[in-house]
């Protein structure tokens, strides 16, 4: 063949290349948090525009634990990963199937897709996905009683369950969303899990403040949501109050009450800012 007729022939051939198909529309369907000891699968959804499927694989923190290769027989192939446990029999081109999944497989999950000649695209996407152990229980609150009694600012503590990753927290003063706490810390307790305390201090409680009810959320992802018992606090001592969970009827707050919660949140800032 002529050096002319090759090169008009390699120019049809890439002109043909780059006006095919195409790998496109790729979505990854990962949890963000799923709970330990439970099966989880994974998806990962593609349109390769009616080129060849070449292979499939998954990664965890780059280490490859899943294959599907349809030219091959078997087309699923699985690597050992430490905690990793695929169930090769719902796992497919698409989707990957993990089983009692522990703490230590939490990280980034990648999928690869590739198409068969003559294209060859490759696409990769990932998505987080953490391995919670959730809460047993629901938080409590507890205050300062002595420290109130003689003229200190009032502390209130919540303290969320054991978990892993440890909770958030949100504090409300009168079912009304404080917009931060004070300060925060986390403990290790046994199992390797972590308690969060989240700390309140308002200064000026008493008097003319009347009662106070405090309570406390903690959450952790979209797996666990749990509120505490209400706590009272008096002018002259704080006690337990006989409610649980759930704000009262808003409608009842005269203005006088939100006016003063609007100051006691301005002196939690001041207390905050002195702090920083």
């Amino acid at each position: 063949m002529r050096p002319a007729a090759s090169l008009i022939l390699m120019v049809f051939v890439l002109q043909r290349i780059s006006s095919g198909k195409s790998l496109k529309g790729m979505r990854l369907n990962v949890p963000r948090a799923v709970r330990a000891g439970h099966s989880v699968t994974l998806g990962c959804e593609y349109d390769l525009e009616d080129a060849p499927l070449y292979s499939v694989k998954w990664y965890r923190d780059n280490g490859e634990f899943y294959r599907y290769v349809p030219k091959e027989e078997p087309p699923t192939r699985v690597f050992p990963l430490p905690g990793l446990h695929v169930d090769v029999s719902v796992s497919n081109a698409h989707n990957v199937t993990l089983m009692s999944v522990g703490r230590n497989i939490s990280g980034l999950f990648q999928c690869e897709v590739s198409a068969d000649a003559p294209l060859f695209h490759t696409q990769m996407m990932s998505s987080p996905m953490t391995v919670a152990v959730v809460p047993v229980g629901v938080p409590t609150v507890s205050v300062d009683k002595a420290g109130l009694e003689h003229g200190r600012p009032l502390i209130a503590d919540c303290n969320a369950p054991p978990s892993y990753p440890a909770s958030n927290i949100t504090l409300y003063v009168n079912d009304e969303r404080v917009p931060a706490y004070t300060s925060e810390w986390i403990t290790s307790v046994e199992d390797h899990l972590e308690r969060k305390t989240g700390r309140l201090e308002l200064s000026g409680v008493g008097g003319s403040w009347g009662t106070l009810r405090l309570r406390c959320e903690a959450t952790l992802f979209r797996l666990y949501r749990a509120y505490s018992l209400e706590v009272e606090v008096r002018p002259d001592t704080p006690q337990p109050a006989s409610v649980l969970l759930g704000p009262s009827n808003k409608g009842e707050k005269s203005a006088a009450s939100t006016n003063r919660l609007f100051y006691l949140l301005l002196s939690l800032i001041a207390v905050r800012s002195r702090r920083c």
